[in-house]
């Protein structure tokens, strides 16, 4: 049998390589998460934008409420054909659609969460999403003078449409500046950046949300155009009948 022995000068590289990493991934990710939900509540409005492979471009505007990590509704605003489409999500990872042509809120079975919402590039389960470090197991990928890359893997029994996460944090603030999806050949098939990052209130936030479907060439562009945050928003606008409410 052979004796394999590493010389000296090899050591510093190895102890150096394992020092890079001498982070937490999980109090990272749950770092990003505690920053992205720090508001008490927030009510934005914004412009989408759609764009498909062919460069056509059909543009929304749509409002948000949210009362911490627990409480979010997505509506429609303009155009007419869109007004009041809306997504309500709850606790317990309950979730509503509203389609105004049907008159009728219908609920979000679990098997279809990973659905895009009204044509968007945005899954029900996207839009519902608040904390990973919860339902994720993570490890350290890559470290650089700006951020973290972390590798977040969905917990056993969990159904997702990605295989794993690659999330690229700040270091300066632990704001997640872009997610990339990994399918089962190991191939990125979607991103979210976060651009126009700056503070708001006292809170982190993007002013434009880029969302990218490699495999359709379609993206979806969310610029904000008007936020609040703590207005002391109340339970009431969180439930089915406010749901199907139009401005």
């Amino acid at each position: 049998m052979k004796r394999v022995t590493i010389g000296l000068p090899i050591i510093p590289l190895l102890l150096a390589a394992s020092l890079c990493f001498a982070v937490d991934p999980h109090d990272i990710v749950k770092k990003g998460d505690d920053v992205v939900n720090a508001p008490k509540d927030a009510h934005i409005l914004t412009t989408m934008t759609l764009i498909d492979k062919n460069g056509n471009r059909n543009e929304r505007t749509s409002e948000m409420y949210q009362i911490g990590t627990s409480k979010r509704l997505v509506r429609f605003l303009t155009p007419a054909d869109q007004k009041g489409i809306g997504f309500l999500t709850l606790p317990d990872d309950v979730m509503y659609l509203y389609l105004p042509a049907f008159h009728k809120v219908r609920q979000i079975a679990s098997h279809v969460k990973n659905q895009n919402f009204a044509g968007t590039d945005l899954t029900y389960e996207d839009l519902s999403e608040f904390e990973l470090s919860k339902a994720h197991q993570v490890e350290v990928v890559e470290e650089t003078k700006d951020e973290w890359v972390i590798r977040l893997y969905p917990n056993d029994g969990t159904d997702k449409d990605y295989t794993h996460l690659h999330i690229h944090y700040r270091k300066d603030n632990y704001y997640p500046q872009k997610v990339e999806y990994y399918d089962t050949s190991g191939s990125v098939w979607k991103t979210i950046e976060r651009k126009n990052i700056e503070k708001i209130g006292g809170y982190w936030i993007a002013r434009e949300l880029e969302v990218k479907n490699l495999k359709k060439n379609h993206a979806t562009i969310s610029t904000m155009d008007k936020v609040e945050f703590d207005v002391g928003l109340g339970d009431d606008i969180f439930t089915k009948r406010y749901l199907m409410r139009t401005r």
